[in-house]
């Protein structure tokens, strides 16, 4: 799934957060990010995608005045032993050199994580 997720999207280059959803139900924890983005395959073309992350391990969302963390330039989506990292705030370093920002106004660790389109 985040192959197929990194394929289209790629680093979600000039995207927009539209919705961002937090349930907590007994233990467990899932977010829901609803986010206008450009699809690759598509010939770049932007759609509405709800991004699905399960069991979490890590959310940190800091918005300040006079800056968005809900416009994104560029997203970090990587899976290192079981668990994936989504950092929409990483580190960029020349064109599409992208390391994880620990300090990052909008990060989501997780165990899983799926996608479906909405228009």
């Amino acid at each position: 799934m985040i192959n197929e997720i990194k394929n289209k999207y790629e680093h979600f280059s000039d995207s927009l957060v539209l919705k961002l959803v937090y349930n907590i139900e007994d233990t467990s924890k899932n977010i829901e990010v609803i986010i206008k983005c450009m699809n690759k395959l598509k010939d770049w073309e932007f759609e509405t995608i709800k991004l699905s992350f399960e069991d979490i391990i890590l959310f940190r969302f800091i918005e300040k005045e006079n800056q968005s963390s809900v416009s994104i330039n560029a997203a970090l989506l990587t899976s290192e032993k079981g668990v994936v990292t989504f950092d929409f705030c990483p580190l960029v370093f020349g064109r599409s050199d992208l390391k994880e920002n620990e300090n990052s106004d909008f990060k989501i660790k997780c165990r899983k994580v799926g996608y479906v389109q909405i228009k």
